[in-house]
């Protein structure tokens, strides 16, 4: 296979940093807070720009979509690019925050709320579809409030265990299990339909092509060009017969909005409806994606390719 940046998969680009390096950091916000460790953040963000030429190919080749799309937003160069790293580390340090008490209810709004009191009221559950863009622990910090509130987040830890088992530690979050996962299968259904039966959420990203199942992938339209989404996440939403949300979290004029809505209900649907019912729902979601994109088109932190491409080259050589 092709090495060049647009060929690399994202789940074999390995992790950067140290957990050492990380509970430092931590160390240094808890000491000091965001303005001290924000000097720090800039030569960390620099360090992975220079070294990470897949990333910065695949924030160029984003934020050229976007210019694409939309015109208003401007034509990128590395300057952008850069400025999409250094968005991407605020808001880690945002997630630091929400972890350590320093941003709370009071200082996120949520929208359409009603919608997930009333299926804890009535113990439905549901699964809820997230993605890169934003910053999901936000919302999976600020649950640690709400009463019958239980989370399952799925992942594929080899990226983020570092970072995961570190805000594990400051959070104490018994109500939230991370589960990692390489494929969504039928075989995870039984176990997952069993926390949906006790009234618990299950939250699945939805921008991330499968590790092994080149089958589990639907082409589809996003910002303009084609790309492929896996079909797993909404096939196992699906059979879970649950009520399906979507979630986005952005920041907006330095405040962060949650949004809530319905994918679908939770409605059955009959064999022969299936797959037309599977594209419905891959289609409306990433109809919704695509416009919270352009909304904070800084805040997409998919830092791996994601559309193909015949030219391979890397923009920024």
């Amino acid at each position: 296979m092709n090495n060049t940046p647009g060929n690399r998969e994202w789940h074999s680009i390995r992790e950067y940093g140290s957990q050492t390096g990380i509970w430092l950091l931590l160390r240094a916000y808890a000491f000091g807070g965001r303005w001290l460790l924000i000097p720090c953040l800039l030569p960390v963000m620099l360090f992975f720009f220079l070294l990470r030429r897949d990333a910065r190919y695949a924030s160029l080749d984003y934020l050229r979509q976007v210019h694409r799309t939309d015109p208003s937003f401007p034509k990128p160069g590395l300057h952008h690019s850069f400025y999409h790293f250094w968005t991407f580390g605020l808001a880690l340090l945002d997630k630091f925050s929400v972890w350590m008490g320093k941003i709370t209810r009071s200082d996120v709004t949520v929208h359409k709320t009603e919608i997930v009191d009333e299926l804890i009221a009535k113990k439905t559950g549901g699964v809820i579809l997230i993605s890169h863009l934003g910053n999901f622990e936000i919302c999976h910090a600020l649950s640690q409030g709400r009463a019958g509130m239980r989370l399952t987040i799925l992942h594929h830890s080899h990226h983020t265990e570092k970072f995961n088992k570190m805000l594990e530690r400051y959070s104490g979050a018994a109500h939230v299990e991370l589960v990692q996962v390489t494929e969504l299968d039928m075989s995870n259904a039984i176990a997952f339909s069993e926390k949906i039966s006790r009234g618990e959420f299950i939250a699945i990203a939805t921008d991330r092509v499968p590790i092994s199942n080149a089958g589990a992938i639907v082409p589809l339209s996003f910002l303009g060009r084609e790309a492929q989404f896996p079909s797993g996440p909404f096939v196992l939403a699906m059979a879970l017969q649950a009520p399906i949300l979507t979630l986005h979290c952005i920041k907006q004029s330095g405040r962060y909005n949650i949004y809530f809505d319905y994918l679908s209900r939770g409605e059955s649907v009959s064999r022969r409806h299936r797959q037309q019912r599977l594209h419905e729902l891959m289609q409306d979601y990433i109809t919704r994606l695509e416009n919270f994109c352009l909304q904070a088109p800084w805040q997409w932190f998919n830092f791996y390719p994601f559309w193909a491409s015949t030219d391979q080259r890397d923009p920024s050589s």
